[in-house]
């Protein structure tokens, strides 16, 4: 997992300096453990999944880099969970899947990455040598028993959740059974499968799409294949521990999210938003003098346009005049605008709170080249019209230091730092307080393996 501050390389440092000055503990010497972090272990399988999920991250972080974040996620994931709500590090969507079950999907998907050949050679082994082979009865979803579990068909609904009594028959309602080599057989039920679902999924078994279901069915077999398997050949412990690892990164994406520090998330952080609200005029102004280029802007440009009645006249004027032709004798030529015969001439196009959109694409546009036709805003019934831009001298200059767009723009990149220095201060003060005994034997082995890899 990336982790905006600190840095993945400080990180590491930090985790050095936590097991070198940390309470005393025996370093592990047991070839599936990576680290122990406060005496709990960390599995070598999680070290292997996670620096193979970073593979494709610029620089492919190290095996020290991967188990740092490791040990950082698993401290700040507690500190999540006791500073925000399940609803605020986990937000409610429309089209979600539930965190556990994306937690679920993210390590099968992992696992399945990682090790395609030796699960490919353990289904060739089932009956048929694949995993329908596997399936010993598929259980037919009556009309009745649709009738119990999704109401009437077509019925109009406010939701698509289960009453405490349909999830009750849905929990008793097999739709298929499976065997795997000599285990017992598995029956996976609807609600099972159901609850695996999103919301859009939900409808379609609402909407007793027959298909859908018994296909979700075999998906979530198929998914139980892979963890058995994985199961078998790392042990249970192991397992637990990758899947703790990928709910940690899940719960400190949360937290990011909350502090506005994830993609996306900085307009709709209520954190960042307080944190803005502090910022003093003082600090604006000390961020202004800071960082001036930030707010450069045009402050006017003198310009020329032609306009015309018809698209194609004006990609053609458009053409002719990139190619060279005189731009003032065209627009007298061909311009039905009122200043056509000065050549189209704007004068100077300022820079205002509110200018007309004519002015306003003129200020956008570069210095010494032609645009292409903007299609004028004209309302209904109106005739249409292309406007031809030439900006012939651009002025450039800065906000105000006492405008709206500084204080909007200065309290927005203070409160984000701000944010950013308090998430990362907490990640290092934990990883600092923490006990880590790292398995150096098996790092340099990753590291490596990992110099080996394609």
């Amino acid at each position: 997992m990336t982790i905006i501050a600190p840095t993945p390389r400080l990180l590491a440092a930090l985790l050095v300096l936590a097991s070198t000055l940390g309470p005393a503990h025996a370093a592990p010497d047991d070839a599936a453990v990576a680290a122990h972090i406060n005496g709990a272990p960390v599995h070598a399988l999680t070290l292997r999944a996670l620096q193979h999920q970073a593979r494709d991250q610029p620089g492919r972080p190290s095996a020290e880099a991967v188990l740092a974040d490791i040990v950082a996620d698993r401290l700040q994931a507690d500190w999540s969970r006791a500073r925000f709500s399940a609803a605020q590090l986990y937000p409610a969507s429309t089209v979600g899947f539930a965190p556990e079950v994306g937690v679920d999907d993210r390590l099968v998907g992992l696992l399945r990455s990682m090790y395609a050949k030796e699960l490919e050679a353990t289904l060739r082994g089932l009956p048929g040598g694949t995993l329908a082979g596997a399936i010993e009865a598929t259980f037919p979803l009556e009309p009745k028993q649709l009738d119990r579990l999704f109401g009437a068909p077509r019925a109009l609904r406010l939701g698509y959740d289960f009453s405490a009594e349909q999830a009750a028959l849905a929990a008793k309602t097999p739709l298929l059974r499976y065997r795997l080599g000599s285990a017992p057989p598995v029956t996976l039920t609807l609600g099972d499968v159901y609850q695996r679902q999103n919301v859009q999924g939900r409808m379609d078994f609402f909407n007793r799409k027959l298909d859908f279901i018994y296909q979700q069915a075999r998906l979530r077999m198929a998914g139980l294949f892979v963890l058995d398997w994985a199961d078998r050949q790392f042990g249970a412990q192991a397992l637990a521990d990758l899947r703790q690892a990928l709910s940690e990164q899940e719960a400190v994406r949360g937290a990011m999210r909350q502090y506005g520090l994830a993609d996306g998330a900085e307009a709709h952080s209520p954190l960042q938003t307080a944190l803005a609200r502090q910022v003093t005029q003082a600090e604006i102004g000390a961020f202004y003098t800071a960082h001036k280029e930030q707010f450069r802007r045009t402050e006017k440009v003198r310009a020329r346009h032609i306009r015309v009645n018809s698209e194609a006249l004006a990609t053609r004027i458009a053409a002719e005049a990139a190619a060279g032709k005189d731009f003032g004798l065209l627009a007298r030529r061909h311009s039905t605008a009122p200043n056509a015969a000065g050549g189209g001439d704007l004068g100077w196009v300022l820079q205002t709170d509110e200018p007309d959109w004519l002015s306003a694409l003129a200020l956008l546009q570069p210095e010494g080249k032609v645009s292409s036709p903007f299609r004028a805003p004209v309302g209904p019934g109106a005739t249409a019209t292309w406007d031809i831009l030439l900006v012939e001298k651009r002025v450039e200059g800065f906000h105000p230091p006492d405008s709206e767009t500084v204080r909007y723009m200065a309290r927005k990149a203070i409160a984000h730092e701000r944010a950013r220095t308090e998430f990362a201060a907490a990640r290092s003060k934990l990883v600092r307080a923490a006990t880590v005994a790292v398995n150096r034997k098996l790092l340099d082995e990753q590291a490596r393996g990992a110099a080996g890899a394609p």
